[in-house]
């Protein structure tokens, strides 16, 4: 007869009834995880407040400061810098600007090493402060209600654009077509028309020459540069067949007209080498003991024709964007090629700018003067 086993239930210990203490905790948690959740969305919708408010105040200080550079008419930058507001709603609610929100003043640096510094007023404004409080237009209702009512916020931002410091080089053509007058086509053969008998290339300029025609263009230039907000330097380089740095960059404008004038007697035949011309202007650039580190390099570039002669200009302009200088370009006359001209500005950020009068040449060296770059400086 086998033995049979006995088997003794044996009591567990240790492991007390919990039935209903899951759903008490579940209670008691819930609420509380709502409440975070509720802080944590409320608060990441007020930080996405605040990026929205300081895009508004950076663009509407932004449009107030271009607009005052051009018309230096401080309602007209009012009404810009509103309509800027309104184009750039704060989670998706258009807020209001109001005038005594839009300070006018200049923004100053001791060094080049320094921080600008803005001080409202003053003669020769460069700088416009917005201070955008967004409970000028109500306050913003936070999503999450965390008790009987809807919570409201306010933020606050400011913004101030500067004028910035620019580094000018004009980089101006010199070829044997700008002795000619902008309504007539140069020849290799046909000397102008309003050359004087006997007149030949190594003589003075002739009258109503292209090349008098930027001369006074840039005559312009500098007195809007003078009287602007902008706090610039210019340097010259000519070219021809081949380019000439003429001046350093310099605060003295009366020193550009110096260096420009100087080719009006005798006046040379050349070539068209524009590329020569945007190499010895960056070379200008970095090598003037005038070169302020913070300030914007800028090359203005003027040609009555197309390159003919030299180094591709595809390429300099290519080195010039790399170098961060922005390029403005100006076709002066029909006979000049407008898209190479229009494809170096587009390689290095500038603008380009077609003109065929001398009224229209001295247009576009003042809506470049008034539009020079704009900084935050905070």
């Amino acid at each position: 007869m086998k033995p049979q086993l006995l088997i003794k239930a044996i009591p567990k210990f240790g492991r007390p009834v919990r039935n209903g203490v899951v759903l008490i905790l579940m209670a008691v948690l819930i609420p509380v995880l709502l409440i975070i959740a509720g802080f944590a969305i409320n608060l990441s919708y007020m930080e996405l407040a605040r990026t929205d408010l300081q895009v508004a105040t950076d663009a509407a200080s932004r449009a107030a400061c271009r607009t005052f550079g051009t018309t230096a008419n401080e309602a007209a930058s009012q009404v810009a810098a509103k309509k800027a507001a309104t184009m750039n709603p704060v989670l998706g609610k258009v807020l209001t600007l109001r005038n005594q929100d839009i300070v006018f003043g200049r923004s100053t640096r001791p060094s080049s090493n320094s921080k600008y510094v803005f001080t409202p007023g003053g003669n020769k404004i460069n700088s416009v402060q917005v201070d955008f409080l967004s409970a000028a237009s109500g306050s913003i209702n936070l999503p999450m209600r965390l008790g009987s009512s809807s919570p409201k916020f306010a933020v606050a931002q400011r913004a101030v654009a500067t004028q910035s410091e620019v580094d000018i080089v004009l980089v101006v053509d010199r070829s044997g077509s700008m002795a000619y007058a902008i309504d007539e086509i140069s020849d290799p053969i046909i000397l102008p028309k309003n050359a004087p008998p006997g007149w030949n290339f190594n003589g003075p300029v002739p009258p109503l020459a292209r090349w008098t025609d930027a001369l006074a263009a840039v005559s312009t230039f500098l007195a809007n540069l003078s009287s602007g907000p902008h706090n610039a330097t210019v340097g010259v380089v000519t070219y021809s067949h081949f380019s000439n740095s003429d001046l350093p960059l310099t605060s003295n404008f009366p020193d550009v007209n110096v260096a420009l004038s100087k080719y009006n007697n005798p006046y040379a035949a050349g070539a068209t080498n524009i590329g020569d011309g945007i190499y010895s202007s960056l070379y200008n650039l970095s090598n003037s003991s005038n070169r302020r580190s913070q300030a914007v390099p800028v090359i203005i570039l003027l040609t009555d024709g197309i390159q003919n002669y030299g180094p591709d200009p595809v390429g300099a302009a290519t080195e010039a964007a790399n170098q961060n200088v922005l390029i403005y370009t100006i076709t002066f006359s029909n006979e000049a090629a407008q898209a190479p001209m229009i494809n170096i500005a587009n390689i290095a950020k500038g603008k380009h700018y077609h003109t065929t009068s001398v009224g229209t040449l001295k247009t576009a060296f003042s809506e470049i003067a008034s539009n020079l770059p704009i900084l935050l400086t905070d």
